[in-house]
């Protein structure tokens, strides 16, 4: 009861209807994240719950909401957890099947399909993992074995694809069957278990306001688990999205802002800002972030703000991005006040070793 009257009391007093998912959108650096913190260090009393997407991300959640007082009181979780948390409320329960059980379940359904036109690459080292990965996929899009074969053979037809679309189907189906005959569910089934749980007991909740944040895109058990507890458990919830009207760069965002917004959330648009950009460096990199993948409009002046550097080969290019760190080092710049940005750090990460270790750059390899 004290829970229910503190949600009423944060409520805005307006006539406005109250709507209990709320959708905070705008581009980098339009504080997304000050309104989804400050949501949440308002809510300390009740107990919020923060989403991240990655344990990277809790971590630096934490740290986040420690230095700003916020230290009891919050719980920063992952999507996985918070089904976990789902389940604990609902009191669902179910064995789930560890990695080492799927793969075998996986290995089992390989050898009941009889493949043909997979087998080459079923006697491949990495099928395995690869195909329980891709179960994975159809269960956080909850799609069943009915459902894909009948969708597989409708994309076949009866051409030359169609055996092919028979043995991934076969594969699936199998593999449920082996699930189910063991006794087991995979994490995806006791997740969609746990929030159709709640579905049909949504008081369970208790009210517990959601925040999300860091993500720009969602799949379909995540979705239900959000309008679920938004729209049937009636708690607060607010998803923060990167995501701005008719630009090129949030192209890809836009099936997750319009999902969210099928859901009925009520959005609050944030305005751009360049304010976080150092003054020496704010018109350069303001002008890079309002314009990327768009119409360049009037050229600005780079300055030292931005430079290129061509590199003729992997070494290379670590080289020159070492001399330049180098510099900004002996500058007196912190080394964690530097970030070097690879699009997979762990194909660069033999060559980080020898380069920066011989320039006596001390590093970190995150992600």
């Amino acid at each position: 009861r004290a829970r229910e009257c503190s949600r009423q009391a944060v409520r805005p007093s307006s006539d406005t209807p109250w709507v209990p998912l709320t959708l905070v959108t705008g581009p980098a650096n339009a504080a997304k994240a000050g309104e989804v913190l400050g949501g949440l260090r308002a809510r300390l009393e009740q107990d919020p719950v923060l989403v991240v997407p990655a344990f990277q991300d809790v971590e630096h959640a934490q740290r986040e909401l420690a230095q700003r007082g916020a230290v009891f009181g919050a719980r920063v979780l992952r999507f996985e957890w918070l089904f976990r948390e789902i389940a604990l409320r609902t009191g669902h329960s179910a064995r789930a099947a560890s990695q080492v059980q799927r793969e075998l379940v996986v290995e089992e359904a390989v050898r009941r399909a009889r493949l043909e036109m997979l087998a080459e690459s079923a006697a491949q080292p990495g099928f395995v993992r690869a195909a329980a990965d891709f179960i994975g996929e159809l269960g956080r899009a909850m799609v069943g074995a009915h459902d894909f074969t009948r969708a597989l053979r409708a994309w076949a037809g009866n051409g030359p694809r169609r055996r092919y679309a028979e043995e991934v189907a076969a594969l699936y189906r199998h593999y449920r069957e082996g699930l189910e005959a063991v006794g087991l569910v995979d994490p995806e089934q006791l997740s969609l278990g746990s929030v159709d749980a709640l579905r049909m007991a949504p008081d369970r909740w208790g009210g517990t306001p959601l925040f999300v944040y860091g993500f720009d895109d969602f799949d379909p058990l995540q979705l239900r688990a959000l309008d679920t507890i938004a729209n049937l458990c009636h708690a607060d919830v607010m998803v923060s999205l990167p995501w701005e009207p008719d630009r090129e760069a949030f192209k890809a965002v836009s099936t997750a802002y319009q999902e969210l917004r099928a859901l009925g959330a009520a959005e609050k648009r944030l305005p751009p800002l360049d304010d976080h950009y150092a003054p020496e460096s704010r018109a350069a990199l303001h002008h890079v972030e309002r314009k990327l993948f768009g119409e360049g409009g009037d050229g600005v002046e780079a300055g030292e703000a931005i430079s290129l550097h061509s590199a003729a080969g992997r070494r290379a290019e670590v080289e020159l991005a070492g001399a330049r760190v180098l510099e900004l080092l002996r500058a007196g710049v912190e080394p964690g006040d530097v970030a070097v940005v690879f699009r997979r750090p762990e194909e660069y990460a033999s060559l980080l070793e020898q380069v920066f270790g011989a320039y006596g750059i001390p590093f970190s390899i995150d992600r």
